[in-house]
């Protein structure tokens, strides 16, 4: 028997014992991985589900909370606007407001006025039945909204079932635009999540899932993920949904179970890979006298090596022999390229995805996610240099009444330009203006004490007053104005950015308190301000 065939013979057990350790390895440790990763990823498919319903729930409620603090409201609950209904409850409101039904009720709790839209007939309906429930099932939430001293942030949200249909609803206190009381009555807003609701959050989330009423609610139940993998290959998520401790709806969502075949291609993949490599270990062996080999993989070793621990992948190996380990050397170069490109096309998309998320998609000046990070990392400059920080905020008035009146194109349009009026007004590197939401902006100034922020304000309500943007519903001038609130202080152990900006929101406050289209300044954490009149 010939040397060759004796080694063979010797190495070929050893080469079924590596493929034998390699499957199981592969199938009891790598394959559940991968089966972990799928659960998670589908839990976290679901969240973005659940958060869907809750940003649909939140806009809902801001609806509501803008009906609810109105003039016109708070003046048509007490029998004052007998053209509110007409102005304001037509069937276009439900329609483009995207709900399904209003109800007021007077301070007496007594039903005043109430519309159920049905989207399929375009019309009002009447269903006395639907009416009671919400009455009945809504009634035991009313008792606090009663007291004249009402915080204007009071209300409920979220889901019910009644008539064994879930719904979306808000609560709000009826109170004056600037959400003062006392409070005149309730305001009642909902939407079915019916069809048409789950349909537009799988458009939007890509999931499929779907929502069930919870008929027996004495069943015991959690809040947490149920996880079940059908025998079709797809990943059932649940998890229950609860109002007032009481189980209401199970929300069921369903994934492909995608990452487990890839898994188990890749571990047949990787155990295809173990028995080549045995067998080329059986042909090295078989040249192992000769330096056909052993020299070229040496060097190609070390060669992979160093890209490894340097991850530089601009270096290519040099092995030139016209053999396969002189193909694996150009493949891995082939390979070296692609990876090279794509690191450099990462890093490109990662650089613009980074840019976008710190900018405001309509001003394009920062957003509120770049201020929070800029003012913190400046918070703490300040306070190595003990140098004083201020912090500006602008609220733009009465501009509700703008886009009631001139639309929420305008609206933008006018946000557009008193976003570019307040940059104007900065010139150095380190200060920033941001939309800190909504008509509400920000400007951060390190290394600025009260007078220069004073100035930066006046300044910059000058120039918002003269784009002369013109506003016939503002109370306080023709034209398009704005409220300035500002803090200062030398950052401290006791201080912190949060205490800054809650500050010059106070001053803001005062701002309006005392007649808009003025500036109020706050010297540091103490209630003293100083007002400087525009």
């Amino acid at each position: 028997m010939s040397l060759s065939k004796k080694i063979t013979y010797t190495l070929l057990p050893l080469l079924i014992a590596i493929i034998a350790i390699s499957f199981y390895g592969q199938w009891r440790y790598v394959l559940p991985t991968f089966h972990q990763l799928e659960q998670n990823d589908a839990i976290t498919n679901f969240e973005r589900v659940a958060a869907s319903l809750n940003s649909d729930i939140e806009s809902l409620d801001l609806l509501n909370k803008d009906w609810g603090a109105w003039d016109e409201t708070y003046s048509f609950i007490q029998g004052k606007n007998p053209k509110y209904i007409t102005s304001n409850l037509g069937i276009e409101s439900f329609r483009n407001g995207q709900f399904d039904f209003l109800f007021f009720f007077d301070e007496s709790h007594y039903l005043i006025w109430h519309g159920i839209y049905d989207n399929d007939s375009n019309s009002f309906i009447s269903d006395d039945n639907f009416t009671q429930s919400v009455v009945d099932r809504l009634q035991i939430k009313f008792t606090n909204f009663t007291s004249p001293s009402i915080n204007p942030q009071a209300n409920y949200k979220g889901f019910l079932i009644l008539n064994q249909r879930p719904i979306a609803y808000s609560i709000r206190p009826i109170l004056t635009s600037n959400e003062k009381g006392p409070s005149k009555g309730l305001i009642v807003r909902g939407r079915y999540v019916d069809t048409e609701f789950v349909s537009d959050i799988i458009e939007e989330t890509r999931v499929r899932f779907q929502i069930i009423p919870v008929d027996n609610k004495a069943i015991p139940v959690n809040d947490q993920f149920m996880i079940n993998e059908l025998n079709n290959g797809t990943l059932e998520v649940s998890r229950y949904l609860f109002s007032d401790g009481t189980p209401i709806m199970l929300m069921k969502s369903y994934f492909q179970r995608d990452i487990s075949q890839q898994g188990k291609v890749a571990i047949q993949s990787a155990i295809i890979i173990s028995a080549l490599l045995g067998i080329l270990l059986l042909i090295a062996v078989w040249f192992i006298l000769k330096k056909i080999v052993i020299a070229p993989i040496t060097q190609l070793t070390a060669s992979a090596t160093s890209i490894t621990y340097t991850q530089n992948y601009q270096q290519r190996t040099h092995v030139k022999s016209n053999d396969e380990i002189g193909k694996l050397s150009e493949q891995l170069n082939e390979m070296l390229h692609v990876i090279e490109n794509r690191e450099l096309q990462l890093e490109e998309i990662l650089s613009k995805v980074k840019r976008l998320s710190m900018t405001d998609s309509l001003t394009n000046i920062a957003n509120r996610l770049k201020f929070d990070s800029v003012s913190d990392i400046e918070w703490r400059r300040m306070k190595r240099e003990r140098k004083p920080m201020s912090i500006i905020m602008c609220d733009v008035d009465f501009f509700k009444q703008y886009n009631d009146h001139y639309g929420h194109i305008k609206g933008d349009e006018s946000l557009i330009l008193v976003a570019k009026a307040l940059n104007e007004t900065l010139s150095r590197p380190a200060d920033l203006v941001a939309r800190f939401g909504g008509e509400e902006f920000v400007l951060l100034l390190p290394n600025t004490d009260i007078e220069g922020a004073t100035h930066i304000a006046e300044t910059a309500l000058n120039k918002i007053l003269s784009l002369k943007i013109k506003h016939p519903n503002s109370e306080v001038c023709p034209y398009l104005t704005a409220s300035f609130g500002i803090a200062s202080m030398v950052p401290s152990i006791e201080s912190s950015i949060l205490q800054l900006i809650s500050d010059a929101d106070k001053a803001l406050y005062q701002a309006k308190q005392k007649g808009r289209n003025t500036i109020e300044v706050i010297a540091s954490s103490s209630s003293e301000s100083i007002k400087s009149n525009a």
